[in-house]
């Protein structure tokens, strides 16, 4: 099973997500948090200890409210027990500065949000597929 954390503060945004990456055909567990306060304050409880071993991917919206997701990528790297945990960075935003600023933070991917909702199915379905059964995850 693939478990994930969605950091994303538009409740339907989050919810199409959610329900793409539960329809795609394999098992996941997806936790939703609304912004990055909350999503540092997870992340960081017991120096991460239980968050890595409780999660294998981090989906993160870059526009979120008070703290950036590029603070939360950043938080994320800098703390040892979640250093490792796989960064999928999920944005509106095609501006390459963006994208160049992601992976400089440790993003391991960058992508664009689907605005159709059969093209955020195939996303939530090819981001499972891939994480599940072509990338080797840390345990």
């Amino acid at each position: 099973m693939l478990r994930i954390i969605l950091v994303d503060d538009n409740p339907a945004d989050a919810q199409m997500m959610r329900t793409a990456l539960n329809h795609s055909g394999q098992p996941v567990e997806v936790m939703v948090m609304k912004d990055g306060r909350q999503a540092i304050d997870y992340l960081t409880q017991t120096n991460g200890h239980s968050v890595r071993a409780k999660h294998d991917l981090l989906l993160l919206d870059l526009n979120l409210p008070g703290i950036s997701g590029f603070e939360v990528l950043e938080s994320v790297r800098k703390c040892g027990e979640t250093r490792s945990l796989p960064v999928v960075v999920m944005s509106g935003s095609a501006n390459n500065a963006d994208v160049e600023q992601s992976y400089q933070l440790g993003a391991n991917s960058y992508v664009i949000k689907a605005t159709h909702l059969h093209e955020i199915m195939d996303i939530g379905a090819q981001l499972v597929h891939y994480w599940s059964n072509c990338a080797k995850l840390p345990h």
